[in-house]
Protein backbone atom coordinates (compact mmCIF):
# COMPACT_ATOMS: atom_id res chain seq x y z
CA UNK A 1 0.00 0.00 0.00
CA UNK A 2 1.41 3.39 -0.98
CA UNK A 3 2.08 5.99 1.67
CA UNK A 4 0.25 9.30 1.21
CA UNK A 5 2.33 12.41 1.64
CA UNK A 6 1.32 16.03 1.34
CA UNK A 7 2.91 18.63 -0.87
CA UNK A 8 3.54 21.97 0.85
CA UNK A 9 1.80 25.06 -0.52
CA UNK A 10 5.25 26.48 -1.26
CA UNK A 11 7.66 26.00 -2.92
CA UNK A 12 5.76 26.14 -6.22
CA UNK A 13 6.75 23.34 -8.59
CA UNK A 14 8.26 24.21 -11.98
CA UNK A 15 8.43 22.05 -15.10
CA UNK A 16 10.25 23.23 -18.20
CA UNK A 17 10.09 26.89 -17.23
CA UNK A 18 12.62 29.07 -19.07
CA UNK A 19 15.87 29.80 -17.24
CA UNK A 20 15.38 33.61 -17.10
CA UNK A 21 11.95 33.13 -15.50
CA UNK A 22 13.27 30.61 -12.95
CA UNK A 23 16.09 32.99 -12.04
CA UNK A 24 13.70 35.94 -11.84
CA UNK A 25 11.28 34.11 -9.56
CA UNK A 26 14.12 33.11 -7.24
CA UNK A 27 15.55 36.64 -7.17
CA UNK A 28 12.22 38.14 -6.13
CA UNK A 29 11.95 35.65 -3.27
CA UNK A 30 9.13 33.42 -4.51
CA UNK A 31 9.79 29.90 -3.16
CA UNK A 32 10.05 27.60 -6.20
CA UNK A 33 11.65 24.28 -7.02
CA UNK A 34 12.29 22.67 -10.40
CA UNK A 35 10.97 19.18 -11.04
CA UNK A 36 13.14 16.68 -12.84
CA UNK A 37 12.01 15.38 -16.22
CA UNK A 38 10.46 12.31 -14.62
CA UNK A 39 7.22 13.21 -12.80
CA UNK A 40 7.15 9.89 -10.96
CA UNK A 41 8.31 11.80 -7.87
CA UNK A 42 4.76 13.19 -7.62
CA UNK A 43 3.30 9.72 -7.18
CA UNK A 44 2.24 9.04 -3.60
CA UNK A 45 1.58 12.71 -2.89
CA UNK A 46 -1.86 14.07 -2.15
CA UNK A 47 -2.92 17.63 -2.78
CA UNK A 48 -3.45 19.68 0.34
CA UNK A 49 -5.52 22.86 0.38
CA UNK A 50 -3.50 24.26 -2.51
CA UNK A 51 -0.47 23.26 -4.52
CA UNK A 52 0.65 24.47 -7.91
CA UNK A 53 2.70 23.40 -10.92
CA UNK A 54 3.93 25.99 -13.41
CA UNK A 55 4.58 24.54 -16.86
CA UNK A 56 6.80 26.30 -19.38
CA UNK A 57 5.26 27.08 -22.76
CA UNK A 58 7.75 24.87 -24.60
CA UNK A 59 7.46 21.96 -22.18
CA UNK A 60 5.68 18.80 -23.27
CA UNK A 61 5.03 15.53 -21.42
CA UNK A 62 4.92 11.90 -22.45
CA UNK A 63 1.85 9.75 -21.90
CA UNK A 64 3.06 8.40 -18.56
CA UNK A 65 3.64 11.90 -17.19
CA UNK A 66 0.22 13.06 -18.40
CA UNK A 67 -1.35 10.17 -16.50
CA UNK A 68 0.62 11.18 -13.39
CA UNK A 69 -0.63 14.78 -13.68
CA UNK A 70 -4.21 13.56 -14.05
CA UNK A 71 -3.97 11.30 -11.02
CA UNK A 72 -2.32 13.74 -8.63
CA UNK A 73 -4.77 16.52 -9.63
CA UNK A 74 -2.34 19.27 -8.85
CA UNK A 75 -3.48 22.66 -10.23
CA UNK A 76 -1.51 23.61 -13.33
CA UNK A 77 -0.77 27.00 -14.83
CA UNK A 78 0.52 26.74 -18.38
CA UNK A 79 2.67 29.82 -18.89
CA UNK A 80 1.74 29.78 -22.58
CA UNK A 81 -1.50 31.52 -21.58
CA UNK A 82 0.49 34.68 -20.82
CA UNK A 83 1.66 34.88 -24.45
CA UNK A 84 -1.47 34.22 -26.48
CA UNK A 85 -4.48 36.36 -27.39
CA UNK A 86 -7.05 34.05 -25.81
CA UNK A 87 -5.34 34.05 -22.43
CA UNK A 88 -5.87 30.31 -22.06
CA UNK A 89 -3.33 27.58 -21.52
CA UNK A 90 -3.17 24.00 -22.68
CA UNK A 91 -5.33 21.32 -21.13
CA UNK A 92 -3.58 18.27 -19.67
CA UNK A 93 -3.99 16.23 -22.90
CA UNK A 94 -2.68 19.19 -24.92
CA UNK A 95 0.50 19.24 -22.81
CA UNK A 96 1.70 16.38 -25.02
CA UNK A 97 2.80 19.09 -27.48
CA UNK A 98 4.64 22.38 -27.15
CA UNK A 99 2.53 25.53 -27.17
CA UNK A 100 2.34 27.63 -30.31
CA UNK A 101 3.72 30.65 -28.48
CA UNK A 102 7.11 32.11 -27.76
CA UNK A 103 9.14 31.26 -24.68
CA UNK A 104 7.91 33.05 -21.56
CA UNK A 105 9.92 36.12 -20.54
CA UNK A 106 10.50 37.48 -17.04
CA UNK A 107 9.32 41.06 -16.78
CA UNK A 108 7.18 43.26 -14.57
CA UNK A 109 3.90 42.43 -16.30
CA UNK A 110 4.62 38.69 -16.23
CA UNK A 111 4.87 38.80 -12.43
CA UNK A 112 1.61 40.74 -12.12
CA UNK A 113 -0.14 38.17 -14.33
CA UNK A 114 1.34 35.30 -12.34
CA UNK A 115 0.19 36.78 -9.03
CA UNK A 116 -3.34 37.16 -10.41
CA UNK A 117 -3.44 33.57 -11.69
CA UNK A 118 -2.04 32.13 -8.47
CA UNK A 119 -4.71 33.92 -6.46
CA UNK A 120 -7.40 32.81 -8.91
CA UNK A 121 -6.28 29.21 -8.43
CA UNK A 122 -6.91 29.52 -4.69
CA UNK A 123 -3.35 30.22 -3.63
CA UNK A 124 -1.72 33.10 -1.83
CA UNK A 125 1.07 35.31 -3.13
CA UNK A 126 3.89 34.91 -0.62
CA UNK A 127 7.53 35.87 -1.04
CA UNK A 128 10.62 36.75 0.96
CA UNK A 129 10.85 40.47 1.63
CA UNK A 130 13.50 42.42 -0.22
CA UNK A 131 14.92 43.83 3.01
CA UNK A 132 15.55 42.52 6.53
CA UNK A 133 12.53 42.72 8.81
CA UNK A 134 10.96 45.19 9.53
CA UNK A 135 12.41 47.42 6.80
CA UNK A 136 10.40 48.35 3.72
CA UNK A 137 13.11 50.18 1.79
CA UNK A 138 16.82 50.99 1.84
CA UNK A 139 19.05 54.03 1.33
CA UNK A 140 22.71 53.12 0.93
CA UNK A 141 25.86 55.18 1.41
CA UNK A 142 29.61 54.56 1.00
CA UNK A 143 29.41 53.28 -2.56
CA UNK A 144 32.95 54.55 -3.14
CA UNK A 145 34.31 51.97 -0.67
CA UNK A 146 33.68 49.26 -3.27
CA UNK A 147 36.30 50.84 -5.53
CA UNK A 148 36.47 52.21 -9.06
CA UNK A 149 36.66 48.74 -10.63
CA UNK A 150 33.36 47.85 -9.04
CA UNK A 151 31.68 50.99 -10.34
CA UNK A 152 33.00 50.38 -13.84
CA UNK A 153 32.04 46.70 -13.90
CA UNK A 154 29.09 46.75 -11.50
CA UNK A 155 26.83 44.85 -13.90
CA UNK A 156 29.17 41.87 -13.52
CA UNK A 157 30.35 42.31 -9.94
CA UNK A 158 27.09 43.33 -8.26
CA UNK A 159 25.00 40.56 -6.63
CA UNK A 160 21.83 42.38 -7.67
CA UNK A 161 20.06 41.32 -10.87
CA UNK A 162 19.45 44.97 -11.79
CA UNK A 163 21.88 47.68 -12.86
CA UNK A 164 23.52 49.73 -10.10
CA UNK A 165 22.57 52.74 -12.22
CA UNK A 166 18.92 52.14 -11.33
CA UNK A 167 19.72 52.67 -7.65
CA UNK A 168 20.99 56.17 -8.38
CA UNK A 169 18.88 59.34 -8.28
CA UNK A 170 19.51 61.95 -10.96
CA UNK A 171 18.26 64.48 -8.43
CA UNK A 172 21.27 63.71 -6.20
CA UNK A 173 23.65 64.95 -8.89
CA UNK A 174 21.47 68.01 -9.46
CA UNK A 175 21.52 68.77 -5.73
CA UNK A 176 25.31 68.43 -5.59
CA UNK A 177 25.69 70.72 -8.61
CA UNK A 178 23.37 73.44 -7.33
CA UNK A 179 21.97 73.33 -3.81
CA UNK A 180 18.77 75.36 -3.93
CA UNK A 181 15.13 75.00 -2.98
CA UNK A 182 14.19 73.33 -6.27
CA UNK A 183 16.95 70.69 -6.27
CA UNK A 184 16.29 70.18 -2.56
CA UNK A 185 12.64 69.47 -3.31
CA UNK A 186 13.44 67.11 -6.20
CA UNK A 187 15.81 64.99 -4.12
CA UNK A 188 13.38 64.86 -1.22
CA UNK A 189 10.58 63.75 -3.57
CA UNK A 190 12.80 61.11 -5.17
CA UNK A 191 13.79 59.55 -1.85
CA UNK A 192 10.26 59.45 -0.44
CA UNK A 193 8.79 58.22 -3.72
CA UNK A 194 11.27 55.38 -4.05
CA UNK A 195 10.66 54.36 -0.46
CA UNK A 196 6.91 54.23 -1.08
CA UNK A 197 7.55 51.97 -4.06
CA UNK A 198 10.01 49.77 -2.16
CA UNK A 199 12.87 50.67 -4.50
CA UNK A 200 16.47 50.71 -3.18
CA UNK A 201 18.61 53.85 -3.39
CA UNK A 202 22.37 54.27 -3.41
CA UNK A 203 23.56 57.84 -2.87
CA UNK A 204 26.89 57.75 -4.66
CA UNK A 205 28.25 61.00 -3.18
CA UNK A 206 27.50 60.15 0.46
CA UNK A 207 30.29 58.26 2.22
CA UNK A 208 29.01 57.84 5.79
CA UNK A 209 25.91 57.61 7.94
CA UNK A 210 26.75 61.01 9.42
CA UNK A 211 26.86 62.61 5.97
CA UNK A 212 23.52 61.00 5.14
CA UNK A 213 21.95 62.33 8.33
CA UNK A 214 23.21 65.80 7.41
CA UNK A 215 21.81 65.43 3.90
CA UNK A 216 18.37 64.59 5.29
CA UNK A 217 18.53 67.76 7.38
CA UNK A 218 19.72 69.89 4.45
CA UNK A 219 16.83 68.83 2.21
CA UNK A 220 14.31 69.01 5.09
CA UNK A 221 13.38 65.35 4.80
CA UNK A 222 10.97 64.20 7.49
CA UNK A 223 11.99 60.63 8.41
CA UNK A 224 8.39 59.96 9.43
CA UNK A 225 7.63 59.83 5.70
CA UNK A 226 9.76 56.69 5.47
CA UNK A 227 9.76 55.36 9.00
CA UNK A 228 10.83 51.84 8.03
CA UNK A 229 13.72 52.72 5.73
CA UNK A 230 16.96 50.81 6.26
CA UNK A 231 20.01 53.12 6.28
CA UNK A 232 23.16 51.12 5.65
CA UNK A 233 26.28 50.88 3.50
CA UNK A 234 25.96 49.51 -0.02
CA UNK A 235 28.35 46.71 0.90
CA UNK A 236 26.08 45.62 3.78
CA UNK A 237 23.04 45.66 1.49
CA UNK A 238 24.93 43.48 -0.99
CA UNK A 239 25.92 41.09 1.80
CA UNK A 240 22.26 40.78 2.85
CA UNK A 241 21.19 40.12 -0.74
CA UNK A 242 23.72 37.31 -1.14
CA UNK A 243 22.53 35.66 2.08
CA UNK A 244 18.87 36.10 1.10
CA UNK A 245 19.46 34.28 -2.19
CA UNK A 246 20.50 31.17 -0.24
CA UNK A 247 17.50 30.97 2.10
CA UNK A 248 15.29 27.90 1.69
CA UNK A 249 11.60 28.34 2.56
CA UNK A 250 8.73 25.86 2.80
CA UNK A 251 5.20 27.08 3.56
CA UNK A 252 2.07 25.17 4.57
CA UNK A 253 -1.44 26.47 5.07
CA UNK A 254 -2.98 25.73 8.48
CA UNK A 255 -6.54 26.30 9.64
CA UNK A 256 -5.34 29.26 11.72
CA UNK A 257 -2.68 30.69 9.40
CA UNK A 258 0.61 29.57 7.91
CA UNK A 259 3.47 27.36 9.02
CA UNK A 260 6.84 28.21 7.54
CA UNK A 261 10.20 26.50 7.72
CA UNK A 262 13.24 28.58 6.77
CA UNK A 263 16.89 27.62 6.74
CA UNK A 264 20.04 29.48 5.80
CA UNK A 265 22.80 31.65 7.18
CA UNK A 266 21.18 34.76 8.69
CA UNK A 267 24.41 36.41 10.00
CA UNK A 268 22.46 38.71 12.30
CA UNK A 269 19.81 39.68 9.75
CA UNK A 270 16.12 38.95 10.31
CA UNK A 271 14.31 37.82 7.13
CA UNK A 272 10.74 38.90 6.53
CA UNK A 273 7.92 37.09 4.73
CA UNK A 274 5.56 39.20 2.65
CA UNK A 275 1.98 37.93 2.29
CA UNK A 276 -0.34 39.55 -0.24
CA UNK A 277 -4.13 39.73 -0.41
CA UNK A 278 -5.11 41.62 -3.55
CA UNK A 279 -3.42 45.04 -3.17
CA UNK A 280 -2.86 44.64 0.57
CA UNK A 281 0.19 43.06 2.12
CA UNK A 282 1.68 42.18 5.48
CA UNK A 283 5.30 41.51 6.38
CA UNK A 284 6.14 39.19 9.26
CA UNK A 285 9.47 38.27 10.84
CA UNK A 286 10.93 34.80 10.36
CA UNK A 287 13.14 32.98 12.83
CA UNK A 288 15.35 30.10 11.80
CA UNK A 289 13.39 26.86 11.80
CA UNK A 290 9.62 26.56 12.18
CA UNK A 291 7.40 29.66 12.39
CA UNK A 292 3.63 29.89 12.84
CA UNK A 293 1.96 32.93 11.32
CA UNK A 294 -1.53 33.39 12.73
CA UNK A 295 -4.20 35.05 10.60
CA UNK A 296 -5.71 36.86 13.57
CA UNK A 297 -2.36 38.46 14.44
CA UNK A 298 -1.38 39.49 10.90
CA UNK A 299 -2.05 43.13 10.01
CA UNK A 300 -2.49 43.97 6.32
CA UNK A 301 -2.16 47.44 4.81
CA UNK A 302 -2.77 48.89 1.36
CA UNK A 303 0.39 48.53 -0.71
CA UNK A 304 -0.89 49.39 -4.18
CA UNK A 305 2.16 51.60 -4.75
CA UNK A 306 4.56 48.66 -4.58
CA UNK A 307 5.16 45.94 -7.10
CA UNK A 308 4.04 42.57 -5.66
CA UNK A 309 7.28 41.02 -6.89
CA UNK A 310 9.52 43.58 -5.22
CA UNK A 311 12.11 45.84 -6.78
CA UNK A 312 13.70 43.17 -8.99
CA UNK A 313 10.35 42.48 -10.64
CA UNK A 314 9.56 46.20 -10.80
CA UNK A 315 12.71 46.81 -12.83
CA UNK A 316 12.75 43.49 -14.72
CA UNK A 317 13.65 44.13 -18.34
CA UNK A 318 15.01 47.62 -17.64
CA UNK A 319 18.66 47.92 -18.69
CA UNK A 320 19.29 51.67 -18.78
CA UNK A 321 18.71 54.78 -16.69
CA UNK A 322 14.95 54.78 -17.07
CA UNK A 323 12.76 56.19 -14.33
CA UNK A 324 10.75 53.60 -12.43
CA UNK A 325 7.33 52.43 -13.58
CA UNK A 326 4.64 54.99 -12.65
CA UNK A 327 7.36 57.12 -11.05
CA UNK A 328 5.71 60.44 -11.91
CA UNK A 329 2.46 59.47 -10.21
CA UNK A 330 4.20 58.53 -6.98
CA UNK A 331 6.50 61.53 -7.14
CA UNK A 332 3.48 63.79 -7.30
CA UNK A 333 1.96 62.02 -4.31
CA UNK A 334 5.20 62.36 -2.36
CA UNK A 335 5.32 66.08 -3.04
CA UNK A 336 1.83 66.70 -1.75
Amino acid sequence: MSVSRHLPDYPILLAGVSTPVVKGLCEMGLPVTELQDDLAQLLGYQSTRWNLLLVGSQKCFNEQDLQTLSRCRIPIIDLAEFNNKTGTGRTIPELAKKANTGVEQFNSQFVVQLKTRIQQSGGAWIRLGDYPYPYQGVICYDESALGNDFREFSNVMSPLPVSLELLHCKSEAEWQAASNSETQRKLRIDLVSRYRQGLPVSLSTVSSRGELTQLFQDIHLDRKQMSLVWVTSLDTFFRWWKLRSEFSVSINRLSTGWETIISGNFEGFSPGLQIWRSQHSATVALNRGVNEIRDDLTAFSNNSGRHPGGFTAHWAGVSSSLIPFDFKNFAAAAAS
